[in-house]
């Protein structure tokens, strides 16, 4: 099975918090974490990440996962500066 990196990584909540930087560590955590309770969300994203053979293909399962981790709160966002919802120092009266 080919291997890829994921980039960028995928930080997951966990205690410790768990950092996926390639398929097959992505792969090994679905396997790991369906493993007491199969779904059909997580087989979806496991078998297309089995599936990938280039990079492309690769890329949009790391994707699926990463919408997947995102809708389960499962997934550690990386703290940026956020830019002001009015545009760069303006006020809300301009």
């Amino acid at each position: 099975m080919p291997d890829f990196p994921i980039d960028p990584e995928l930080r997951i909540r966990a205690s410790p918090p768990i950092v996926l930087r390639r398929t097959t560590e992505a792969i090994e955590f679905i396997r790991k974490t369906t493993l007491s309770s199969p779904n059909r969300a997580w087989e979806e994203v496991l078998q297309s990440l089995e599936a990938a053979r280039d990079e492309w293909t690769a890329m949009e399962a790391v994707v699926h996962l990463e919408l997947l981790l995102e809708a389960r709160n499962m997934l550690i966002e990386e703290s940026r500066p956020r830019a002001s919802a009015f545009g760069h120092g303006q006020s809300r009266a301009a």
